[in-house]
């Protein structure tokens, strides 16, 4: 039976509120949706792992005895063999891989992630082991991000393998299933390709992380988790710097996350709420971290002529997509991204990673 064919199937995600907090150990809440990555796996009788990438027309080929090379930085397939195999998680023979998604790549939607965490559920799958959700996405994580050494956290990741609307406490390293049920999502792809989505998380991290010493000199108690915002702006003593500015947002992010979470803790949280809420994120986004571009501000503002009740930029920013949250005018607001040069994309939160067996 284990060596029967068999799909994976990841999902994507967006951050609903905490955008640019996972990273800096502040809280996130993410969602799920429905455009996802899927590997399909067949068995071989060498020991060789053959891959073929079917949206970039290219193949990868390697050995499973031994730890393999990296063609090049962000090679998240070899990498997540590798990860796993350090961890005793090795196939027994060569599978053949097929690897193909609906996520529009660098759009801010988790497809790297996304295929992290598919291929580490099918590594196991592989290597007849069973792994745990929390350690799924951990694998992922480090396939993915620690493995090369970037910024990011493991919201993606999380939020891949669970499905659904979770709460991932960055404190404790922990997510769970919020019990929120949201209407339908306009994702609108703006096709402005991002120059440095990596360059950009550690530019951001590395500001926010300095400043928060400075703020812990003036604040013998400062905690990022904790310390109020009031109690920073009285720090001041001249005109913020950018940076100062940054940090401040990441805070105003914080204080919003802990309102949104108990908003959805609630089965059928108020929709006009999480609009207003959504669009307040996406204003700190703007004005305090400088993520969003003029195409980006067109498309949210005819998102919302057209009837969103609520839209934010989605991942790292600066391209990419946005969001726009829908309550039974899913259809015109689609229309309205198109007629701002975007492509719309109209989504639901969806589930979890899974796996199916593909009987003969």
């Amino acid at each position: 039976m284990r060596d029967l064919p068999f799909r994976v199937r990841a999902p994507g995600r967006i951050c609903l509120f905490g955008e640019h907090s996972d990273y800096l150990g502040l809280d996130v809440i993410a969602a799920a949706i429905s455009m996802e990555m899927e590997i399909t796996a067949a068995p071989r009788t060498d020991d060789e792992i053959h891959i073929v990438y079917l949206n970039l027309g290219e193949k990868d080929t390697f050995p499973i005895e031994t730890e393999t090379p990296y063609r090049s930085r962000r090679d998240y397939l070899r990498s997540a063999f590798n990860v796993m195999a350090r961890e005793g998680f090795r196939p027994r023979h060569g599978w053949s891989l097929q690897v193909k998604g609906n996520i529009p790549i660098a759009a801010g939607l988790s497809s790297s992630s996304a295929m992290t965490v598919g291929a580490v559920m099918a590594i196991a799958r592989m290597a007849e082991k069973r792994v745990s959700e929390r350690n799924v996405a951990l694998a992922a994580y480090d396939a993915e991000v620690t493995e090369f050494g970037e910024s990011g956290g493991t919201m993606d990741h999380y939020a891949s393998v669970f499905g659904g609307v979770i709460h991932v406490d960055m404190e404790n390293g922990t997510a769970i299933r919020l019990p929120a049920r949201l209407a339908s999502i306009v994702i609108g792809d703006s096709c402005e390709k991002k120059k440095d989505t990596v360059g950009d998380l550690r530019f951001i991290r590395t500001a926010v992380e300095r400043e928060y010493e400075i703020m812990s000199q003036g604040i013998s108690s400062f905690n990022r988790r904790t310390t109020s915002v009031d109690s920073v702006y009285k720090q001041r003593h001249q005109a913020p710097s950018q940076q100062r500015r940054m940090a401040e947002a990441t805070l105003q992010n914080r204080d919003l996350t802990h309102r949104a979470l108990e908003l959805l803790s609630t089965r059928n949280p108020e929709p006009r709420e999480i609009g207003r809420m959504l669009t307040e994120h996406h204003e700190i986004l703007r004005d305090g971290l400088n993520r969003s571009t003029p195409k980006i501000e067109r498309m949210i503002e005819a998102s919302l002529s057209a009837g969103a009740l609520g839209c934010k930029i989605n991942g790292s920013g600066g391209g990419g997509t946005m969001m726009a949250y829908c309550n039974g005018q899913e259809n015109e607001v689609a229309s309205a991204i198109q007629h701002a040069d975007g492509k719309a994309y109209i989504v639901e939160v969806s589930r979890g990673a899974s796996i199916t067996t593909i009987n003969r």
